[in-house]
């Protein structure tokens, strides 16, 4: 699978990495898209709870989708839960996404997850009582030519018979019934696509939202504008956790706080390996054009939304050079080789010092570095963006007459090996931690029960070695996965 479109995950700092020493650090202050800027959410507002309780049986660190997840599926099983976010729910990574739920072009590796997060997908307007704005819309990716179709068949091979998967290519007759309004690109038109059925997407702004308000109807603590600052142990395992508005007792803990869990994990000295990188989406206005998702060759990806416009972003994201990036870089050549092309390195003075300034124990009666930043938002390249537009303007006429309603940015996230954290945490009993999600949106469901399956003791639904904490620190072999 030596394709463009092999999904490769957009892991910036080992990409910055590579860009430093091959163009040169002029360059690379010189260009856009590394800033951090003042953030807003775009999430539906949530209304959370203002009294804080003195204990309950877990707390889940994180209002994003896998937190929201896992502390719902615990509150369903009828565990007291708090749910606790720095500032608001889907204010940062969740609620900044494209929206996509699919598995094209992923390591064999993730179908089991993606499979089992599929399944729970189904059904989740339903569970929890409110749009989430989940649609089983399919996918496809379309090419130029047949050598692309060609090479695409291995992948289909690859995962024959996996969890979820029901991909398979089609022509351009086919695809033509499934996307009329496609003009094709510059080869006079699409060869064909790989196409998966079961793919669908969510609408970031509403689904942790509406997840978090079932977490309140059944009983549980959503707590906004509530940073944890420290967890607290006793007898050598988690005893409670001490927030900004007080300590509240517990005998576990989730951490599930995206870009700040290893901010976090290494006040109990845990190593976490996870990187950024920064990518921007466009909101075209309403336009009758497909009603598939889809991916294009030429360069830009699309998703319906339910107001009947469109989502459009590309491949290419900006990583990030942060000290991060510079004190794990020999734990980064696995990555190295696997995701150059989706990546354009950049250096921002403020970014790199924000992180640099963060310290690594705080007194918990004080302010801790999560209120600083309450909603991490990076810089928009707009003029990224108004190329990715045109090109899908070019590609599908429907939509040449559509305005562009809203631009934005957000931080993607991943580890050394391109796999999610689903874990106890060694050496902390009653920490469990579900963070590095690339694909956050599209794992969360089964995440989150397997990270409630492990706080309860229970055999997880999926098997949970390739996402244990483990793996960085024993001794095995970090190996990327697309």
């Amino acid at each position: 699978m030596n394709h463009k479109w092999t999904r490769r995950a957009l892991l910036g700092s080992a990409g910055a990495v590579a860009g430093a020493a091959a163009i040169g650090f002029g360059v690379l202050a010189s260009r856009d898209g590394a800033a951090l800027v003042p953030g807003v959410s775009r999430a539906r507002k949530v209304v959370g709870d203002d009294t804080l309780p003195a204990k309950v049986d877990v707390v889940v660190i994180g209002g994003g989708n896998v937190g929201c997840l896992t502390a719902l599926t615990l509150a369903e099983r009828g565990l007291r839960v708090a749910l606790c976010e720095k500032g608001v729910i889907a204010g940062e990574a969740s609620g900044r996404s494209l929206g996509y739920i699919e598995s094209q072009f992923l390591h064999p590796a993730k179908m089991e997850i993606i499979g089992r997060s599929k399944a729970l997908w189904a059904g989740m307007n339903e569970r929890v009582q409110a749009e989430t704005g989940y649609r089983r819309t399919g996918l496809a990716t379309c090419f130029l030519d047949q050598a692309a179709l060609d090479a695409t068949q291995g992948w289909i091979d690859a995962v024959h018979g996996e969890p979820g998967v029901d991909a398979r290519l089609i022509t351009a007759g086919e695809l033509n019934t499934l996307l009329p309004q496609a003009a094709g690109g510059s080869a006079g038109g699409f060869a064909g696509a790989l196409y998966q059925p079961s793919d669908g997407c969510a609408e970031p702004t509403l689904a942790a939202p509406a997840i978090a308000d079932a977490v309140r109807r059944h009983g549980g603590h959503v707590l906004q504008q509530c940073a944890v600052r420290g967890i607290e142990t006793s007898a050598g395992r988690v005893s409670g956790v001490v927030t900004e508005r007080g300590p509240i007792a517990c005998q576990a803990v989730v951490l599930a706080g995206g870009v700040w869990s290893p901010v976090l994990a290494h006040t109990l000295g845990l190593d976490v390996p996870q990187f950024m990188a920064f990518s921007g989406i466009a909101r075209l206005s309403a336009a009758p054009g497909p009603q598939l998702s889809m991916i294009s060759e030429t360069g830009f990806a699309l998703r319906p939304t339910l107001t009947g416009g469109y989502d459009v972003c590309t491949a290419i994201g900006t990583a990030p050079i942060t000290p991060s990036t510079l004190r794990h870089l020999l734990r980064l050549r696995p990555a190295l080789s696997h995701m150059w092309e989706q990546l354009r390195p950049a250096f921002d003075l403020g970014t790199f010092m924000a992180e640099w300034r963060i310290p690594t124990q705080w007194r918990l009666d004080q302010p801790s570095p999560f209120e600083t930043n309450r909603i991490l938002m990076p810089e928009t390249r707009h003029a990224l963006l108004a190329e990715v537009v045109a090109n899908a303007k070019a590609t599908l006429p429907a939509l040449k007459d559509t305005q562009v309603l809203e631009q934005w940015s957000g931080a993607l996230m991943s580890t050394l090996d391109n796999m999610p954290v689903v874990s106890a945490a060694d050496g902390v009993p009653g920490l469990y931690l579900g963070t590095g999600f690339y694909y956050g949106l599209t794992m969360g469901p089964a995440a989150g029960e397997a990270l409630a399956d492990l706080v309860m003791g229970r055999q997880p639904q999926i098997d949970l070695a390739p996402y244990r904490y483990a793996r960085f620190h024993d001794g095995s072999p970090i190996v990327f996965h697309d």
